[in-house]
């Protein structure tokens, strides 16, 4: 799975001392690449909750979304996912919950690196009003997606 896109933020709600709430939308272009050699190109877009903890490893320290997507063929694939973060790596857990046509029925996780860069260099965090993003995600993972077809 590759995929690159934007993410515009709301402006955050503190929830404690150094704690901020965040929704955001997210729209990407993802790519699944299959072991049979096939390629689905999806028109993908994300709603969900962000987590900042100035008191963590890294500003954003979790949150999750769900995930709509619209491929090539007009088939839909649906989603959630998990913010995770460790010692040197910032991604998503992607877990997959069916659709339409291709995807009914399919099932799967994907975990995948996520890059991330604010489109001003020197953005406070927290952020005082609404901002945007622009990330680049890839990774690797089991999707079982019986009418994929060749």
């Amino acid at each position: 799975m590759t995929a690159a896109g934007t993410a515009n933020w709301e402006t955050p709600v503190q929830i404690g001392l150094d704690q901020w709430r965040v929704n955001y939308e997210t729209w990407m272009v993802t790519r699944y690449t299959f072991e049979n050699g096939r390629v689905v190109h999806v028109k993908t877009r994300y709603a969900g909750v962000d987590d900042i903890d100035l008191g963590a490893t890294a500003p954003v320290s979790g949150g999750f979304g769900h995930i709509e997507g619209n491929d090539e063929d007009g088939d839909k694939l649906f989603g959630r996912v998990d913010w995770v973060v460790r010692e040197g790596y910032q991604g998503g857990v992607y877990t997959f919950l069916g659709g339409t046509g291709k995807w009914k029925d399919a099932s799967g996780v994907v975990e995948a690196a996520v890059w991330t860069d604010e489109e001003e260099h020197e953005q406070v965090m927290p952020p005082t009003g609404p901002m945007r993003n622009y990330g680049f995600v890839d990774g690797e993972g089991e999707m079982s997606v019986p009418n994929l077809g060749a």
